[in-house]
């Protein structure tokens, strides 16, 4: 019952925020396009990490290209998977809140902060299916099963190799422990990680049979996300993450009209939980404290091990890794935000006083912090508008307009548009590069040769205005094809260049 709730209300809101999701920007110019593009790339017979630089795990792009084999290769197809997907994770997140024996005020609290835990819509397939394997291996260790936490942790190493690492981590630490404590001997240990020895090698033979070994070995790792987080100065403290919560670059209001402010109070908590006062409840026999008063959550753990306190400190730790080790840009706090989420709720369900006011406190912060969403999903329902040259997408009027005006300039001409994403309608002489995603540190050499040549081969080139100040075509590995070019007009979206 509570997992049919949560899904129907993930659809409602993704219906409500439907002129947003599937923008024609949005799919067009920015990430979302890029699961079209990389299927679109491979059903031309290229190599993820060989051909075309990929940052995300393989398993990724074949679970996308069998939905767009039976959907078809559009949009709609990316927003139906999503909602699949998220069906999904409502479904884990009901079955965590079950295992957990959540208290009622506990469950309002997971209802009111779905929104900022379960987004929408993502940028990728990779991140709905990442979130959704994660969450199903957490409800499995909070159910008691472990070995299948593993086993689906270790498939998702083939979706997005990096979170899937620290969390399987943990659940090897976890499953020595208990081998050490409970049984010593080598079938003990073989029968808790066969189900994960299996899941590996079934999902690499996949991964090789679809995409080769050389493939699979450079995604299995993170190099290029890594590659590009360097390059690119993303982090929690610097750079883009910092736009995130820095009072540098908010009013005060800020924290409350968006997820930002509901996100640092349940980092807060978590921190302060997992440091300094633990989750803790009486004992039913004495009514006393079955832990000490005071102390983090790893001295609860090590006073009474059990599965709960050993979900909880492995969903606190992946919170911090993800902050200290893999946070991105302005919005990377989408990625993970079920963490704080699930977290949050077993806190309050362990409040020995005043939980429902906690949870009625948070849960109005949860509401409040969707406002500026709301406000912006409004404005789109009235302001925007689709056509066929859109495919149907959502686009704002203004956007449209000058993208109409750059299609006639150019008309005629073989032209390059240099940008992310994937048009679901261009005109005859246009095309966009066959490249995943054209940014400095992602494409491998072979692709920037080819970009290279892409580029050098059109008469015109258009670039989104934002595309060229940190992509490709601002960047220093492409000067000398910049410099055969002129800036012929420039709008406020796109600008035009000519050879010479």
């Amino acid at each position: 019952m509570l997992g049919a709730g949560l899904a129907i209300l993930l659809l409602l809101l993704q219906l409500w925020q439907l002129p947003r999701i599937a923008g024609w920007t949005f799919f067009s110019f920015f990430d979302p396009g890029t699961a079209l593009k990389g299927d679109w790339l491979i059903s031309l017979g290229m190599k993820p990490a060989i051909d075309f630089g990929y940052t995300h795990g393989l398993a990724s792009l074949l679970i996308a290209h069998w939905g767009f084999a039976v959907l078809g290769r559009t949009p709609a197809a990316f927003l139906i998977m999503t909602s699949v997907m998220e069906i999904l994770m409502a479904l884990a997140i009901a079955r965590f809140a079950i295992a957990m024996r959540l208290s009622r005020p506990a469950v309002w609290f997971l209802v009111c902060a779905l929104p900022v835990a379960i987004m929408p819509c993502y940028l990728t397939l990779t991140h709905p299916l990442e979130a959704l394997l994660l969450l199903w291996a957490i409800a499995e260790q909070a159910s008691g099963r472990r070995e299948w936490a593993l086993a689906i942790c270790t498939a998702c190493l083939f979706v997005k190799p990096s979170m899937a690492y620290v969390y399987g981590l943990l659940l090897v630490i976890w499953t020595l422990i208990d081998f050490y404590r409970h049984e010593r001997c080598i079938s003990g240990l073989l029968r808790r990680t066969a189900a994960a020895i299996l899941t590996g090698l079934l999902m690499a033979g996949a991964m090789i049979w679809k995409f080769g070994m050389a493939s699979l070995l450079l995604t299995i790792v993170p190099i290029t996300g890594m590659r590009t987080y360097h390059d690119t100065h993303f982090g929690f403290f610097s750079g883009s993450g910092l736009k995130f919560w820095s009072p540098a670059y908010h009013p005060w209001y800020y924290y409350i009209i968006t997820p930002a402010g509901i996100w640092l109070v349940m980092s807060a908590i978590l921190l302060w939980v997992l440091l300094i006062w633990g989750l803790r409840r009486k004992s039913a026999n004495r009514g006393q404290l079955s832990v000490p008063q005071v102390g983090g959550l790893v001295t609860n753990w090590v006073h009474a091990p059990n599965r709960f306190m050993e979900t909880a400190l492995s969903i606190a730790l992946m919170h911090i890794a993800f902050v200290l080790g893999f946070y991105g840009w302005k919005y990377a706090w989408e990625y993970y935000s079920y963490l704080p989420v699930l977290f949050t709720a077993l806190v309050i369900s362990r409040c020995r006083t005043r939980q429902i006011q906690l949870a009625v406190v948070l849960g109005i912060l949860a509401i409040c912090s969707q406002a500026r969403s709301a406000g912006i999903t409004l404005w789109c329902w009235h302001g925007k508008v689709r056509n066929v040259q859109t495919g149907y997408l959502w686009a704002y009027p203004q956007q449209l307009s000058q993208w109409q005006y750059v299609a006639r300039k150019v008309q005629g001409h073989r032209t390059l548009i240099l940008s992310n994403g994937y048009l679901p309608w261009m005109p005859k002489g246009m095309s966009m590069p066959l490249s995943w995603f054209p940014e400095p540190g992602i494409p491998t050499p072979i692709e920037m040769r080819r970009l290279k040549r892409e580029a050098l081969a059109a008469h015109y080139i258009v670039v989104r205005r934002g595309y060229g100040t940190f992509g490709l075509w601002a960047n220093p590995a492409f000067t000398s094809v910049r410099r055969k070019f002129t800036m012929v007009w420039q709008g406020k979206y796109f600008s035009i260049w000519r050879q010479h």
